[in-house]
């Protein structure tokens, strides 16, 4: 039976570890972290299957919170969508870069591939990523339902990312493995392979050997007559 994961053994994932999600192996690929002079604070964790699929694993902790409870995303980033105001039906994409270097307000509402998305909240801080410091601003957007989540990250080079997002539990994630493990296990089965390998030269060489004893000794007795 797979191990069902918990939120502290997600909080401890490091890169080249591996975990299951819905029967799919990912492997982590890098971990950075997010935070803000409020406090909000988010934990982000690249993901990537063996097809070459990419998730973003986050795990986000907000102070405005009453309850003071972490939350998890696993997050999809969307390349070049057609991002609408829904008042104008305009594609607004560009636009918003330079809207959030000037710090103008969000536009109040979203249409992405016919859902509505209503503005939540802005984040903006320093994000650390393999000892490198640099500035985000991330408007939030939900659907009506609050089951998605539409994710626009705005860096200080003027680069947007977009990101389609949704609520997930630890426990939906099991087996998870450690990069270390992970080497240990393949150089055990790299040696294994090997001595059956060796063994099985040996095992054809002793054949080899035998088969032209055989063969010689078949030779004499013939010159012998017998």
């Amino acid at each position: 039976m797979a191990t069902i994961l918990t939120g502290e053994t997600l909080q401890d994932l490091k890169e080249g570890d591996r975990i299951t999600y819905h029967g799919v192996r990912w492997q982590v690929c890098d971990r950075s972290t997010y935070k803000d002079d409020k406090g909000y604070t988010t934990q982000e964790w690249l993901l990537k299957s063996t097809t070459g699929k990419e998730y973003y694993l986050l795990q986000e902790t907000d102070p405005s919170n009453s309850e003071g409870s972490v939350q998890w995303y696993l997050a999809e980033e969307l390349q070049h969508p057609t991002l609408l105001n829904p008042e104008t039906q305009e594609d607004v994409l560009t636009r918003i870069p330079e809207r959030m270097k000037l710090r103008a307000t969000p536009y109040p509402a979203l249409q992405l591939f016919n859902r509505s998305y209503q503005f939540e909240s802005q984040t903006d801080g320093t994000y650390n990523a393999d000892g490198e410091t640099r500035q985000r601003i991330t408007w939030d957007y939900w659907d009506k339902s609050h089951l998605w989540n539409l994710a626009l990250e705005g860096w200080d080079n003027g680069v947007l990312h977009l990101y389609s997002t949704r609520e997930v539990q630890p426990e939906e994630f099991s087996e998870y493995i450690t990069a270390s493990e992970l080497r240990f296990w393949q150089s055990s089965a790299y040696t294994n392979q090997l001595s059956e390998s060796q063994a099985g030269f040996e095992s054809r060489e002793i054949q080899f050997i035998v088969a032209w004893g055989l063969v010689i000794l078949g030779f004499f007795l013939m010159l012998a007559g017998v």
